[in-house]
């Protein structure tokens, strides 16, 4: 892996924090974002780190789309018939992550880049997480 190439998290499973190499922890929320890989419809797939981070945003801007589909996978067993609620809450997902880098985007990086970091154990970045959640409160 060349050093210019962003980290996936397919890439290092090591419990062992420390042995990120530096710029991993240098790269931005966009290079998180893209840095996994790309769906069949071309959108990324965004590493659980920067779902982590952004987790009490999806909870609350995204929650509509999250309860329609799973009161769809509730109330049919075959899948194919919520793939669309699917779509959406995906969809609502990626535009709230947009929207967070565009309006908070050296706090969460500082976040996403900690949680990705110390393998998504919230209290290793808490001073990251306040310093988020002051500067994109929860709407």
């Amino acid at each position: 892996m060349s050093p210019n190439q962003p980290w996936t998290e397919s890439e290092h499973h090591s419990s062992y924090p420390h042995q990120f190499p530096v710029e991993a922890q240098a790269k931005s929320l966009d290079q998180f974002v893209m840095a996994s890989s790309i769906d069949a419809a071309g959108e990324p797939i965004p590493t659980s780190a920067v779902l982590m981070s952004a987790s009490k945003h999806i909870a609350t801007r995204c929650r509509g789309e999250n309860v329609a589909f799973l009161k769809c996978k509730k109330d049919d067993p075959n899948p194919e018939i919520c793939l669309e609620k699917g779509r959406q809450v995906t969809r609502c997902v990626l535009s709230l992550l947009k929207d967070l880098h565009q309006k908070c985007t050296k706090e969460m990086d500082a976040y996403a880049g900690c949680m990705y970091y110390n393998t998504d154990e919230f209290e290793l970045c808490r001073k990251e997480q306040k310093d988020f959640e002051k500067a994109c409160p929860l709407s």
